[in-house]
């Protein structure tokens, strides 16, 4: 009941065809590189960065299950509880997101592959063993490497995941328990993400009695989250400088250049010195990382007494500059 009235208090906004056509291609470019790096190179070495897709191996290694139908299997409950306890956000674009990356990853198995002619000789060349052996098939993967198949997974993997997350969609799984764990127990969404996959990480590395798995997992899961990151919101190309001049005077011909040669403006601070407690103008400038060299020698040109602190900037949203935030 509550379910049913959460949908019917659902507004739905206005649909742009071509919104909605950019986001479905996104999804399925994203869908076929988490596809491809799981059933490539993750699966095949029992490597579980974590996730729905971590606990389908078990199914698959075990009892020979698709891990894609698993992930369905084992999402669409988890989408009816996100929906009931968590609210909207786990609406469609979650469901078109899990389904298709799901789907993905058996399309893309190694085994369908091969029977359609795609890929066949680097199929061949890692999974046939120099004594005319074939390696079973839930162990066919595109590189004989365990350090190489964790690194190219996670890389696609994240890539996937990153591409999904920027047409506003998800692949579920657990993002449910996660929110959950926000919502009701005020856990942060980091600490939630550690606690849940360390848990389906351990799991699976005691299933297999392998604590090996555990490690590659756990590489795995930092190198798809960082690639995930550099999906969604881009490199970090901007710097910013707290600059304190030796006098106003200097501070004013900073300001002025600053404006002139990189084109950026700047924010005074008024400040004091704690050891001659002298009232001390700070400027405040946020700048593209190609113009720190150019920054730099300006400011010691018009004042060469001068303290300049420069740090990395994770996002900004103003004039001259593009978020790298997104919206789900």
């Amino acid at each position: 009941m509550q379910f049913m009235a959460r949908l019917r208090h659902l507004k739905i906004g206005k649909i742009e065809p071509l919104e909605l056509g950019k986001q479905a291609v996104i999804i399925v470019v994203g869908s076929l590189a988490f596809g491809a790096g799981l059933s490539w190179f993750l699966v095949p070495y029992k490597i579980a960065p974590g996730g729905v897709g971590g606990l389908s191996q078990i199914l698959f290694h075990f009892f020979g299950f698709p891990v894609g139908i698993s992930m369905i299997v084992m999402n669409i409950p988890l989408w009816f509880v996100g929906m009931i306890f968590v609210g909207r956000q786990f609406g469609m674009g979650t469901f078109a997101g899990f389904f298709a990356s799901a789907l993905a990853v058996d399309v893309l198995s190694p085994r369908r592959m091969y029977k359609w002619g795609f890929l066949r000789e680097m199929f061949e060349k890692y999974n046939i063993l120099p004594d005319g052996s074939i390696k079973p098939l839930n162990q066919w993967a595109l590189t004989d490497s365990i350090f190489v198949a964790a690194i190219a997974g996670a890389l696609l993997v994240g890539v996937g995941i990153g591409l999904i997350f920027k047409a506003r969609a998800s692949t579920g799984g657990t993002d449910v328990p996660v929110a959950i764990l926000k919502k009701h127990l005020n856990i942060s969404m980091g600490n939630g993400y550690l606690i849940v996959e360390t848990a389906i990480i351990l799991f699976t590395g005691y299933m297999f009695r392998d604590v090996n798995i555990v490690i590659w997992s756990y590489f795995a899961l930092f190198l798809s989250s960082r690639f995930v990151d550099i999906v969604t919101e881009g490199l970090s190309r901007v710097k910013a400088a707290y600059i304190i001049p030796a006098s106003n005077e200097a501070a004013e011909r900073i300001k002025d250049r600053i404006y002139s040669e990189l084109d950026r403006g700047a924010t005074y601070f008024q400040g004091m010195g704690t050891y001659s407690h002298l009232p001390k103008t700070i400027l405040y400038v946020t700048f593209h990382i190609r113009q720190t060299a150019r920054l730099k020698r300006l400011v010691l040109e018009e004042d060469p007494g001068v303290f300049m602190v420069m740090h990395d900037v994770h996002d900004v949203i103003g004039y001259g500059f593009r978020t790298r935030g997104i919206e789900m």
